[in-house]
């Protein structure tokens, strides 16, 4: 999704929706998960799954295609169901720390590392 995607004549972002369509199917997150790790209200997300707007700044926007990249890169290791249980299990090489909570805080680069690491089979 390009970063200056536009909205249709309507008003709906389906690049957007996508986006959040891909999240649920890809790793079975709800529209509150992915909320907690955006840092904005339920209704946000839903609004954007209903391809109505889009994130209003660069940072939501970034945060949005982070969370895109670390669920491409899940698909290449685990089905849907093994994709969530993996994000909401604690995990010892993150020090006990559950990834959707790194996600949330803004510590995305920690996994990635770690997803990179088990592709690689270096764990």
């Amino acid at each position: 999704m390009p970063a200056n995607a536009q909205a249709t004549e309507d008003g709906t972002n389906p690049q957007v929706a996508r986006v959040i369509a891909r999240a649920r199917e890809q790793a079975g997150l709800t529209s509150t998960d992915i909320a907690e790790i955006m840092g904005i209200g339920t209704r946000q997300v839903q609004n954007w799954a209903a391809g109505k707007g889009r994130p209003a700044d660069n940072k939501r926007l970034r945060q949005l295609l982070d969370l895109q990249y670390v669920l491409d890169l899940l698909a290449e290791l685990f089905d849907a169901e093994g994709s969530l249980l993996w994000l909401h299990a604690r995990n010892r090489t993150l020090h006990g720390e559950r990834p959707l909570d790194l996600l949330a805080a803004g510590r995305t680069d920690e996994v990635i590392s770690l997803l990179d690491r088990l592709a690689d089979g270096n764990l």
